[in-house]
């Protein structure tokens, strides 16, 4: 009842680091993969990041989200590399999501209906409710819970796992189909993407915020259990995973 009352009232402080949480992972992620190319979008993005700290309203929140996805996307393609990364790009018009016509979009989208699946069930774990959030709607029955979540996730975990998959020539262009005329991919591309979701999930890392080690997995709950903290009112603060 509670998490629903502050789903409508609204909480912009936990919003707001969902999406300062994002922006600061795009911004770590292009820095290590795309080199002296990108300082100036990640740059960028690191102010971009400073702003949204700082919104007073969803609305622009998501102005700065929308802004900084742009930047990240436009250096998207100077993290591939290797043979066959061409593939990849040939179709790519920026960053599309359902319905992607598209392989990197395609695998893109995968990964992330990974991720979904990992942040509705660290939220439901702490037992709250996956479609009450703060950030996204919950219209025609979205988990907006675990899609808020998983915002602060998807550069460090979802793109990382894409972007090594493809440099390390893990994922090429014998895992699509175009037999319906768009790239699509095989059950072997789906298992190669599953497979190199699974280890990055269980990686462990130090948590920013307590300095103990966790896997990305368990990380996630971590993160839910502190969203759980800021609306039983035994924790001060939201504090989204930021990744350097």
């Amino acid at each position: 009842m509670q998490q629903h009352l502050a789903s409508f009232n609204g909480r912009l402080d936990i919003a707001r680091e969902f999406i300062a949480g994002k922006i600061a992972g795009q911004a770590t992620f292009l820095r290590r993969n795309g080199g002296e190319a990108v300082a100036n979008l990640s740059g960028h993005l690191r102010s971009l990041q400073r702003e949204a700290e700082g919104c007073t309203s969803v609305g622009s929140l998501l102005g700065v989200e929308g802004e900084a996805a742009a930047l990240y996307f436009q250096g998207f393609p100077l993290m591939l590399r290797g043979d066959g990364f061409e593939y990849f790009l040939e179709q790519w018009q920026g960053r599309q999501g359902r319905g992607a016509l598209d392989p990197l979009n395609s695998a893109l989208n995968f990964v992330y209906a990974l991720l979904t699946a990992e942040a509705i069930k660290a939220v439901v774990s702490c037992g709250l409710d996956p479609h009450a959030g703060f950030l996204h709607s919950s219209g025609r029955n979205k988990p907006a819970l675990a899609l808020d979540l998983m915002e602060e996730f998807r550069a460090s975990i979802g793109d990382s796992v894409v972007v090594s998959c493809i440099n390390r020539r893990m994922l090429t262009k014998k895992h699509f189909s175009t037999v319906s005329g768009t790239p699509r991919l095989t059950p072997e591309g789906r298992k190669v993407l599953v497979a190199a979701f699974e280890r990055r999930m269980s990686t462990q890392i130090t948590h920013p915020t307590f300095g103990y080690a966790a896997t990305w997995r368990r990380v996630l709950e971590i993160q839910a259990r502190l969203i759980l903290g800021c609306i039983d009112g035994t924790q001060p603060k939201y504090r989204a995973v930021r990744t350097r």
